[in-house]
C-alpha cells in the first residue's frame, strides 16, 4: 500500500515496497531533498536530554550548593516602622481653662496578623485572644470585629478595651506568657472637659477621609486611617498646629509579615497649643443666659405670647482689635460624643434635636437683619450727601410708591423726624424713603451706594475670622437677583425694582447676615471706622514654650464725610437705649449710663409670612468715653428685638461691668 505524506503528490513515501524477488524497486529520485525521520527523533532526543541535564544541575545547585543561603533568606526578618499618633495640642481660653485636650489612658491592645485567606486580620496568637477575652469579659467575635475595623492602621496594635481597671492591667503585665500578643499601652484620647461649652467653636476630631488625606499626604505625618483629624471648628482650622509629629515603633517582622520582636521606639512629639481670646466666664454667662432666655420665650414670659425660639446665637467682640471674647450658639452638643467615633444612635439624636445643635448659628444660616441694617443705609445716605443730619422726613406710619404701600410697626406714626429719631425709634418709612431716593437718583449716586457701604462694614463679604465653614451672608442687589434667577428661575425673577431697593434699605428682601457680621459691623462704627478681622485665637504656643502672637488684621475702613454725620448716627443708636422713644428703652431702665455708655439697635426681621420674626439686638458699650465691646444676639422666631434679644445683651453688659476680661495668660 502506498501512502503519501503531507507534502502532496511529489512528496516522499514512508513505505518502500519490494518487488517479487525481494529487491527494492528503483524509482526516480525526487527533485526535493529527502529528510529522514530518524534524524528528527535523534535531534529531539538530544535537546530533551540537554534540558534534563540543565534542570538537574539547577536543582543540585539550589539544594546542595546554595541550600544554606536560601535557608537564611527564608528565615530572614525585616524591620517595619509602625506609626504612633502624637498627642494633640490643647485648646485653651485666655486664662488657661482647657476646652480640648488629650488624656493618657491605659488601653488593652492586640497585635494583628494576616489571616489564612490573606483578606482579613486575625489575632497574632489565638491563645492570647482567648485568654484576654475571658479576662475582660469580651467576646472573641467582638475582638475579631475590632481587628477588621477599616479605621485600623495595618500592623498597628488594635485597641480592644479602654479604661481597664488596675487589677486586669496587672494580670496582663505580670503574666505575658498567658497573654501572647496582648499589651497594655498608654494611648492619648481626645477629651473635652467643658462638655458642651463652645461646642461648635471648638469642634471635634474624627477619622481622616480620602479627600482630607490627599490634601495633607505630602506632609508625611498622617496615616490614611488617622482617627484624630480635625473635622470642625478650631480643631479643623488649626489642624496643622494641633496635630504634632507622630512617632514610630520599630519591630522585626518575619516573611509572613508578622512581628517577632520590638527593637526600638521614636517617641511622638506633641502638637502646639492654641490660646483663645475667649473669656471663659463671659462664654459661660452668655451660654446660660441665652439658653434660659429661649426657654422663657417658649413659655410666653414676655408679654404672654409664646414664641418657637428654636435657636439663638451671640457674639462679643473687642472693638479695638477684633478679638472674639465670646461666641455662643444654642442649642449646643457635648463634643465628647465624637471621642472614639460617635454612635449612629447618638448622631441621629443630634440631628433630630430641636434647634439642630450641629449648626453654629453665630457664623452660619444667615437671616434678614431687619432694622439693624440701617447702619449701612444711614451711613451711605449721609456720606454721599443724599441727606444731611438735619434732613426731616414726615413719617405718617406708612410709605407708598406706585401701587406698593409699606408700613411701620403697628402704632408708629411719628411725623417729622431726622435720621437721629429715625434710628432711635426705628422708623421703617424713613429708610424706605432713602431706598427710593437712591433708586430714583442713580445718575447721581450710582446703582448700589447702600450695598457698597454695607460691604465696607462687612455685610455679605468674608470677615476673615479663623473658623471654617463660615456663611458670608449677602446683600440684595440687581447682581444678586440675576444669580438667584439662574439658580431658581421659578422663584426669583430676573429683575430688581425700586420696591426691592426700598426693602433692602431696611434689611429685608434677600439681604441675609450672621450675628458675627452684625457685631463686627457695629464694632467698626464704634471704633471710628476700622473693620478688623474677628480673631478667635490670640496665640500659638509650642511644647517648648515659644509663643507666636496673632496680630490684628485690618480688613477695610469706613471714611465718614464729617464728624456731624458720625455724631448723628451715634446719637440715634444712643437714643435707642436711653431715650423714651427708643425701641430698647425699657430694656435699659435704671441702667447706670453715668458709668458706662451704651448705644444699640433693635432688629425685627420677617423670614417668611405667617411665621414669627427673627429677633436681633446689637450694641456697643464700655466705660464713658472709652467703649470697648460690641455684642450681637439673634433669636430665631423670637419676636421683636426688644423682647426677643435685647434682654440677653443687657445681661452681657452687666457681666462685663462687674467682670472685665482678664489679660491673656500668654
Amino acid at each position: 500500500m502506498n501512502r503519501r505524506n503531507s507534502f502532496g503528490k511529489k512528496g516522499f513515501s514512508l513505505w518502500r515496497p519490494f518487488g517479487k524477488k525481494g529487491k527494492r524497486k528503483k524509482r526516480k529520485e525526487p527533485s526535493e531533498p529527502v529528510v529522514h525521520v530518524s534524524w528528527r527523533i535523534s535531534a529531539v532526543a538530544v535537546v530533551s536530554l540537554g534540558l534534563f541535564v540543565l534542570l538537574a544541575l539547577r536543582l543540585w545547585s539550589i539544594q546542595v550548593l546554595n541550600a544554606s543561603s536560601y535557608k537564611k533568606n527564608a528565615n530572614q526578618t525585616v524591620v517595619r516602622k509602625v506609626p504612633i499618633d502624637p498627642p494633640r495640642g490643647l485648646i485653651l481660653t485666655r486664662t488657661g481653662q482647657v476646652l480640648a485636650g488629650d488624656v493618657s489612658e491605659e488601653v488593652v491592645t492586640i497585635k494583628p496578623a494576616v489571616g489564612p485567606s490573606g483578606n482579613n486580620w486575625v489575632a497574632l496568637d489565638p491563645a492570647g485572644e482567648a485568654n484576654v477575652a475571658a479576662l475582660l469579659g469580651i467576646k472573641e467575635s467582638q475582638i475579631n470585629k475590632d481587628l477588621n475595623n477599616v479605621q485600623n492602621i495595618p500592623y498597628q496594635p488594635v485597641p480592644i478595651a479602654y479604661g481597664v481597671n488596675q487589677q486586669d492591667v496587672l494580670q496582663v503585665n505580670e503574666h505575658p506568657n498567658e497573654y501572647p500578643g496582648i499589651a497594655v499601652e498608654q494611648q492619648y484620647i481626645r477629651t473635652y472637659p467643658q462638655n458642651s461649652l463652645a461646642s461648635q467653636v471648638v469642634g471635634y476630631v474624627g477619622q481622616i477621609n480620602a479627600s482630607e488625606y490627599n490634601k495633607v499626604a505630602k506632609t508625611g505625618i498622617y496615616s490614611e486611617n488617622d482617627p484624630t483629624y480635625g473635622q470642625t471648628g478650631l480643631e479643623a482650622e488649626y489642624e496643622k498646629y494641633l496635630y504634632g509629629k507622630p512617632g514610630y515603633q520599630l519591630e522585626e517582622v518575619n516573611p509572613a509579615g508578622n512581628p517577632v520582636a520590638n527593637i526600638g521606639i521614636t517617641p511622638p512629639q506633641a502638637g502646639d497649643s492654641i490660646v483663645l481670646n475667649m473669656d471663659y466666664g463671659l462664654e459661660k454667662t452668655l451660654t446660660n443666659d441665652l439658653t434660659q432666655h429661649l426657654i422663657a420665650l417658649r413659655n410666653g414670659q414676655f408679654g404672654g405670647q409664646a414664641f418657637p425660639a428654636p435657636s439663638g446665637a451671640g457674639v462679643v467682640i473687642n472693638i479695638h482689635n477684633g478679638h472674639v471674647l465670646a461666641m455662643v450658639s444654642v442649642p449646643g452638643y457635648n463634643n465628647n460624643l465624637w471621642v472614639g467615633g460617635i454612635s449612629n444612635a447618638a448622631y441621629q439624636n443630634l440631628v433630630n434635636t430641636y434647634g439642630y445643635p450641629l449648626n453654629n448659628y453665630a457664623i452660619q444660616s444667615p437671616n434678614p437683619p431687619g432694622s439693624d441694617f440701617k447702619l449701612a443705609t444711614a451711613t451711605a445716605a449721609l456720606d454721599d450727601g443724599l441727606i444731611s443730619p438735619g434732613y426731616e422726613f414726615n413719617d405718617p406710619g406708612y410709605y407708598t410708591v406706585g401701587n406698593l404701600t409699606l408700613h411701620d410697626a403697628p402704632g408708629d406714626h411719628p411725623g417729622l423726624i431726622t435720621v437721629v429719631q429715625a434710628l432711635a425709634l426705628s422708623s421703617d418709612d424713613f429708610f424706605y424713603n432713602i431706598g427710593a431716593m437712591f433708586w430714583q437718583q442713580q445718575n447721581a449716586y450710582g446703582v448700589t451706594p447702600i450695598q457698597n457701604m454695607a460691604a465696607k462694614y462687612g455685610f455679605g463679604v468674608p470677615s476673615g475670622i479663623d473658623l471654617p465653614n463660615v456663611d458670608n451672608g449677602q446683600v440684595d442687589s440687581p447682581a444678586l437677583r440675576k444669580i438667584l434667577h439662574k439658580l431658581a428661575p421659578a422663584v426669583y425673577p430676573d429683575t430688581y425694582y425700586e420696591g426691592d431697593n426700598m426693602e433692602m434699605a431696611f434689611g429685608q428682601g434677600e439681604t441675609l447676615i450672621t450675628p458675627l457680621e452684625l457685631a463686627n459691623a457695629y464694632a467698626t462704627f464704634a471704633n471710628g471706622g476700622t473693620r478688623y478681622a474677628p480673631e478667635m485665637v490670640n496665640a500659638i504656643v509650642t511644647p517648648s514654650g515659644k509663643v507666636e502672637k496673632i496680630k490684628p488684621k485690618v480688613m477695610d475702613k469706613v471714611a465718614y464725610a464729617s464728624q456731624a454725620d458720625y455724631q448723628a448716627i451715634l446719637a440715634g443708636f444712643q437714643g435707642a437705649v436711653n431715650n423714651p422713644i427708643g425701641t430698647a428703652y425699657q430694656d435699659f431702665t435704671n441702667f447706670p449710663f453715668n458709668r458706662w455708655e451704651v448705644a444699640g439697635k433693635t432688629g425685627t426681621a420677617t423670614v417668611r409670612h405667617g411665621f414669627p420674626p427673627t429677633a436681633w439686638f446689637v450694641a456697643f458699650f464700655g466705660p464713658v468715653g472709652n467703649p470697648e465691646y460690641a455684642a450681637a444676639v439673634e433669636v430665631s422666631a423670637g419676636g421683636y428685638g426688644t423682647n426677643g434679644s435685647a434682654p440677653v445683651v443687657r445681661q452681657i453688659i452687666n457681666y462685663l461691668m462687674a467682670n472685665p476680661p482678664p489679660k491673656v495668660k500668654y
